[in-house]
């Protein structure tokens, strides 16, 4: 019974020492290897060692991946390998596996496990992750709708409207990439692009205050119209799209005209209707239809007065009609300008007609300037700039009064000569006519002088026609009405001056009104009471 019971006895010591062994050498199991039922970042490791878990560990990371959401809601992924991520030991999991109580396997095996987080070392490259950033189907120029400014435009009714901004889609590079590794150092799957302000913006929307504000004043200044009265019934239109292909914003933001194309419009302006330095038609009293040059009179535009007078018209912003600033305007507007008031000297036939309002009131021979002297009476459309009575024509040696001066050409003018003529017209102008002057009697040059006014056109021309008018003497005077004082007498004559000595002399004998200034018309200051003249 002794020897059983010490039998048993050793039974149970040998089983107990078999259980406490196994036990043991289970528990010396786990000094290397994880408890069943362990994870390490959501990766099982049951039973593995700490090599093998962080190997595990390492293949998944493999497996990590990001997937990038585009502003169209397009998804994209950049995978670990791409950017060559990988899991690099810091000791973490040994750390984790130090934690565990071997003693307590039991437990762990029947257990429900334990789930372990850890901040793993991960690693990656950043050349290859931009890279993998620069292969993205959302990266690549054909899939790129690039961002625009909201912007002003012109539509075909002359309205400027605000065309909204484009947003695009062009990504920053740089803020990707940046955001992308944000994610992958906190682990995270998935980034959101335009969440993030990946996407370029544009610089102006359609709401900006300034923007809208140039609208505002575009619209204003596109309406813009100047009408320009050019008389005679005649207006030109300085058109809105004119106006508004001169506009422009200063840099204050302040409107602005290209006074380079202000200036352009108004010589262009100017070049159709000015008419001094023109040859415009004239019909002669005789039908003919000549072209004499408007010299003196005529209309002529202060261009650069006009140019500034309108510049600061289209600053104001306002629709307006006006008349341009002239420096020469006519008493018409039309082919010639010259209107029913004139005087018409026709050198060819020395003839001088006077009409006021339409009606002739002086027709007259003349005695004009001595050709064969180089002395011709200047051809053009001149106007009267002056009138005279009691004048005195000075020359080098001699002061000769007359009785009505009207120049209208520097010293040129028309006068009364009776005091030293007493035959005009025929040819007496070829040989023994004047130093320019027009030689006129007296009677009927007092007759032009009380209707006359100053500005009056006098055109001066030579008439392809001789008409054949001849010579006509005077005595006691002469005037257009057929007064009993005066005589004519039709004829060739050769004519002559008081004293018969012909036209250059003057009443007392000497010659007429010597030249006493270089230039090829005397100067226009001359015109009071000593006057130089031809």
């Amino acid at each position: 019974m002794r020897k059983r019971t010490i039998g048993i006895l050793v039974m149970v010591c040998i089983l107990f020492l078999g259980v406490a062994g196994a036990y043991t050498a289970i528990a010396m199991y786990y000094r290397t290897h994880f408890f069943e039922h362990v994870t390490i970042n959501g990766i099982d490791v049951s039973d593995l060692t700490e090599d093998e878990a962080e190997a595990l560990i390492a293949d998944q990371a493999e497996d990590y991946r990001v997937t990038v959401v585009t502003r169209g809601g397009s998804r994209e992924t950049v995978e670990g390998r791409d950017m060559g991520y990988r899991f690099v030991s810091g000791g973490e999991v040994g750390e984790i596996l130090e934690q565990q109580n071997i003693w307590m396997w039991p437990a762990a095996c029947l257990g429900r496990g334990s789930r372990y987080t850890m901040d793993a070392s991960m690693t990656y490259d950043e050349a290859k992750l931009k890279t993998a950033v620069e292969k993205l189907a959302c990266m690549q120029p054909e899939q790129v709708t690039m961002p625009q400014d909201a912007m002003i435009t012109r539509q075909g009714d002359g309205r400027y409207v605000i065309i909204p901004e484009v947003e695009g889609n062009l990504l920053n590079e740089e803020k990707t990439i940046s955001l992308l590794k944000t994610a992958i150092a906190s682990g995270e799957s998935q980034v959101d692009l335009t969440e993030g302000d990946c996407y370029e913006k544009p610089a102006v929307r359609a709401d900006d205050g300034a923007l809208q504000a140039e609208a505002a004043v575009r619209n204003r200044y596109s309406s813009i119209t100047v009408t320009y009265d050019m008389g005679g019934g005649v207006t030109e239109i300085l058109d809105q799209d004119t106006i508004a292909s001169w506009f422009s914003l200063d840099e204050n933001r302040q409107p602005a005209f290209d006074r380079e194309a202000v200036a352009a419009w108004v010589n262009g302006l100017a070049d159709q209707y000015d008419t001094i330095g023109r040859y415009l038609p004239f019909i002669t009293t005789n039908g003919e239809t000549v072209y004499p040059e408007s010299r003196t009179y005529g209309w002529q535009m202060d261009r650069e007065t006009e140019t500034e007078e309108l510049y600061q018209i289209l600053l104001k912003g306002d629709s307006c009609s006006r008349s341009p600033v002239w420096l020469e305007g006519a008493a018409s507007r039309g082919n010639n300008d010259i209107g029913n008031t004139y005087v018409e000297i026709d050198y060819t036939n020395q003839r001088m007609l006077f009409y006021k309002d339409g009606r002739l009131l002086v027709e007259t021979p003349v005695v004009t300037g001595n050709v064969s002297a180089g002395r011709s009476s200047p051809e053009g459309v001149f106007c009267l700039v002056d009138k005279q009575q009691g004048a005195t024509l000075v020359g080098e040696d001699y002061k000769t009064p007359v009785d009505y001066w009207m120049p209208f050409c520097g010293g040129v003018g028309i006068h009364d000569a009776d005091s030293w003529r007493t035959a005009y017209g025929g040819d007496i102008y070829q040989w023994g006519g004047s130093h320019g002057c027009i030689n006129t009697p007296t009677a009927n040059a007092a007759i032009i002088y009380e209707n006359i006014e100053i500005g009056t056109p006098i055109i001066c021309y030579s008439s392809g026609i001789n008409y054949g008018y001849g010579q006509t003497e005077i005595s006691g005077g002469m005037n257009n009405q057929g007064q009993d004082d005066v005589v004519i007498v039709d004829g060739g004559a050769d004519g002559g001056d008081a004293d018969g000595s012909g036209a250059g002399g003057s009443s007392d004998g000497s010659a007429e009104f010597p030249i006493t200034i270089e230039d090829e018309w005397a100067d226009e200051s001359a015109y009071y009471q000593d006057v130089v003249i031809y």
